[in-house]
């Protein structure tokens, strides 16, 4: 049981991404654009975003065997928010375990150490029938808050994040970013 905790923590792939991010929230300068909803076919989702988002993709190593994770990101407010919908497919023996508040849990404490932040709060969530968590955390810096919500949906994890300076006061954009993520299928 130990290893599977182990390989959900070593798996997280919004640490290295966020980190970037961090750095590109200060020195960035996007205009803001309309919001528009974008579909990814072959991520089998749907979310409103105000712009078009650039994808990304990148291969890790982890525990259970290798994961392609999938980034959709958009910078927005002259580069002070930050709004991406990262997933990654894992083995399915993995993610078929029983215990799925485990391996929920695993991937929030991945998510949390692996940028060495303050996890602020934590709710449980769901989209159809899939479970689900989220968690509002503080970066390590104290500048920025994420605002994220993790889905198991079979064996793809998904990931539904928005990054605001930690002053940001309102939050409307972030809801309705987070509000608007939908599983449309493969």
């Amino acid at each position: 049981m130990r290893s599977v905790v182990e390989a959900c923590r070593s798996a997280g792939m919004l640490p290295i991404v966020l980190s970037l991010f961090a750095s590109l929230l200060i020195l960035a300068g996007c205009e803001s654009s309309p919001w528009k909803d974008f579909h990814s076919k072959e991520g089998g989702f749907s979310v409103s975003l105000p712009g078009t988002p650039v994808e990304k993709r990148q291969a890790f190593h982890t525990q259970a065997g290798p994961v392609e994770a999938h980034f959709f990101t958009v910078e927005a407010d002259r580069g002070s928010m930050v709004y991406m919908v990262v997933y990654g497919d894992y083995p399915e023996a993995l993610m078929a375990a029983d215990d799925k508040k485990m391996l929920l849990n695993a991937a929030r404490d991945g998510a949390v150490e692996n940028i060495q932040g303050t996890l602020l709060g934590e709710k449980n969530v769901s989209i159809g029938n899939y479970p689900g968590r989220e968690l509002q955390v503080l970066s390590s810096d104290g500048r920025l808050t994420l605002q994220m919500r993790i889905f198991l949906v079979k064996n793809r994890q998904y990931q539904v994040v928005a990054v605001a300076p930690k002053e940001t006061r309102s939050t409307a954009d972030r809801d309705r970013f987070l509000d608007s993520f939908r599983l449309t299928g493969n």
